[in-house]
């Protein structure tokens, strides 16, 4: 059960900024590229959410590793070249800036490439913003594992039940249930439907919803 808020840890793609189309786009022109394709269908149910090793497995399962380094390097490239003009997804400014009048720690736990994470937060303006950062590639387990908001607990010194996990995929939000934590499920390219049934506690389009921000002030 929630206590006292000490921290809020945020998955990146989907939850602070909505690139679930770009990912998607951006997918389907690097297999196109090296002659393969995709349905949405297949990209939500087995690529959304992961890390780019499992996709780069599931996509080419028999490749060579350096094939799969191919793709992920030409996908991640034409996803990066789409992130020109984006912006934070509604409420988060404001949420950050709740976070630092209440002394709440703010993380940031994702399965993207480094690279694609300093990208992100430039556009966004908010590099530096996020201690600690938490990322997927540089652990023994990716979301859904719960072990990269483990990570991000054990580093600020906090139980599950003193902070909040915010994820937009089946995978993150089962990854924030199973570490015990809080969960707050982003609707920005699922249903509340599939991310309840992975454990979210509360569904949101933003961090303007009137239910979020009750749970946010009841809680600190």
């Amino acid at each position: 059960m929630l206590q006292k808020i000490r921290a809020l840890l945020f998955d990146l793609d989907g939850t602070l900024i909505d690139t679930g189309e770009l990912h998607y786009e951006a997918t389907v022109k690097a297999l196109n590229a090296l002659g393969g394709s995709i349905n949405w269908q297949t990209y939500d149910q087995n690529i959304h959410g992961h890390n780019n090793a499992h996709i780069a497995q599931f996509l080419f399962p028999d490749a060579s590793p350096s094939r799969h380094a191919e793709y992920v390097g030409l996908k991640e490239q034409t996803f990066r070249a789409s992130l020109g003009h984006v912006s934070p997804v509604a409420g988060l400014l404001d949420l950050l800036a709740w976070a630092v009048q209440n002394a709440v720690a703010v993380g940031l736990v994702t399965n993207a490439p480094k690279n694609n994470k300093d990208v992100i937060l430039e556009v966004l303006g908010l590099t530096g913003q996020f201690q600690p950062v938490i990322l997927g590639d540089d652990l023994p387990q990716g979301k859904p594992h719960p072990l990269p908001y483990l990570t991000a607990l054990e580093i600020l010194g906090l139980e599950a039940d003193e902070a909040i996990g915010f994820d937009d995929s089946v995978h993150g939000v089962t990854a924030v249930h199973r570490a015990g934590m809080f969960a707050v499920g982003i609707t920005t390219g699922q249903t509340e439907t599939e991310l309840i049934a992975a454990g979210a506690n509360l569904c949101c389009m933003d961090f303007t919803d009137p239910k979020l921000l009750e749970t946010l002030e009841s809680h600190i």
